[in-house]
């Protein structure tokens, strides 16, 4: 994920900011770094509830896609996508073949698929 640099750096500043307010002793200081290690703890944990938001989402969502083979390309309806693999709806899945590519035009990302299974009209492919 490319955002993981950004939330090691957001945990590791709300983490420098507890430790002064444990080691401040001036009042005045104490509770000025109890609020700002209250908002970043809330803004932290918005950032979590909107990436899980976004996973769900994303897991369960209806994306088109097109699946490309020997020259071809076959239109298909993402049902599902995980970091391991997809589920797809197509029109005919028996002139899919075993290796084929799978392109998110949304998204602008190609993976490389291995069919998994076929039941009638859909397909389980796993990432390669």
């Amino acid at each position: 994920m490319a955002d993981s640099g950004l939330w090691q750096e957001r945990r590791h500043r709300l983490a420098r900011y507890q430790a002064m307010e444990r080691e401040a002793t001036d009042p005045l200081a104490v509770g000025l770094m109890h609020d700002i290690v209250l908002e970043l703890e809330a803004d932290l944990n918005e950032q979590i509830d909107q990436e899980a938001q976004l996973i769900l989402m994303r897991d369960f969502a209806l994306e088109p896609g097109t699946i490309e083979f020997h020259g071809l390309a076959v239109s298909c309806l993402v049902r599902s996508l995980s970091r391991q693999g997809a589920s797809l709806d197509l029109a005919s899945a028996t002139v899919i073949p075993d290796r084929f590519t799978l392109a998110l035009p949304l998204e602008g990302v190609s993976y490389a698929c291995r069919l998994l299974w076929r039941k009638g009209m859909e397909i389980r492919v796993s990432f390669q």
